[in-house]
């Protein structure tokens, strides 16, 4: 079915007259007289039905019309000069794959091992997005995310990264040697994270332990705030391994009992229906399987959804 569009040499008429307030300067910024791009907006008017410019005798004026229409139009041709210049530069191979990551595991777990993608695939530039833009896949420039939770969003594909091995840490100095069974534990402080409230109670529920107390305590929305908190001594934080290698290897945090349970959550690669068959992202996705398998080992039904 066509497009109902008008014409991209219209728009671009369009668009460099509205910066330019002028079809002289316009016409000088396209190269074609001064004539034609008036010809090709008052073409785009009668497309549209709609008066996109005022003219007085100083110049152009948008009207309210004109003036959203071209918002929107200079993101459109945003897109293309931009889709454009990329299979220019990349001559089909390769590209930009654009991604949004949880803060904390970006910096602490992604991050580090990106370098060993980028030698492995040169041609593949990843472009993390602000983090508050979320996962809203309608957003075309988004191709992946990776988000936390149990791994089922309608209209997505998840692929299991890490993060269910979790472990109680404390700074070392709070409990000495550490508890020797887990309802030692709820003798300190619980520390949480506000997108895991129910950790803490899973993880006592699997041990065989009382749960009342497990939602008292202090909430954090970042896991690399939960793991200072802990280190300054304010009490036990429940948090997945991967997050904290490095202060567990320094001595800043003790594993408060050594207990193999896994949480119900963890980190996930996620990505719109649509796009599972886009190279860029079935490179990155078989890649970053193979990385987080090496840190993970999987257990029972942890390997993930595949893509369909």
């Amino acid at each position: 079915m066509r497009r109902f569009c008008p014409s991209l040499t219209d728009l671009q008429a369009f668009e460099v007259a509205a910066r330019h307030s002028s079809f002289t300067r316009a016409a000088q910024e396209l190269c074609v007289t001064q004539g034609a791009v008036s010809k090709q907006v008052k073409h785009l008017e009668a497309f549209l039905g709609v008066e996109l410019f005022l003219r007085i005798r100083q110049g152009l004026v948008l009207t309210e019309a004109g003036q959203s229409y071209l918002k929107k139009i200079q993101a459109g041709l945003g897109q293309i000069e931009a889709a454009t210049v990329e299979l220019i530069a990349h001559q089909g191979r390769g590209g930009t794959l654009h991604l949004t990551c949880m803060p904390t595991f970006g910096a602490r777990w992604l991050i580090p091992r990106l370098a060993t993608f980028m030698r492995v695939r040169p041609d593949i530039h990843v472009e993390f997005l602000p983090h508050r833009q979320g996962y809203d896949f309608s957003t075309p420039e988004l191709d992946a995310a990776v988000r936390f939770g149990d791994g089922i969003w309608p209209g997505s594909g998840a692929d299991y990264i890490v993060g269910r091995d979790v472990v109680p840490v404390c700074s070392p100095r709070l409990i000495a040697g550490g508890c020797e069974r887990p309802e030692e534990l709820l003798r300190y402080p619980l520390l949480h994270h506000t997108s895991a409230l129910e950790g803490w109670r899973d993880w006592f529920e699997q041990a065989g332990c009382d749960t009342r107390r497990a939602l008292e305590g202090t909430r954090f929305d970042q896991y690399s705030l939960l793991s200072q908190a802990a280190a300054a001594g304010f009490g036990i934080a429940l948090i997945p391994r991967c997050l904290v290698e490095e202060e567990l290897r320094d001595g800043r945090l003790a594993v408060a009992l050594q207990l193999p349970i896994r949480a119900r959550q963890g980190y996930y690669l996620c990505y719109p229906e649509q796009k599972a068959s886009l190279p860029i992202l079935q490179a990155f996705r078989a890649w970053l399987m193979e990385v987080s398998m090496a840190a993970e080992p999987r257990i029972g039904d942890e390997t993930g959804a595949a893509l369909k």
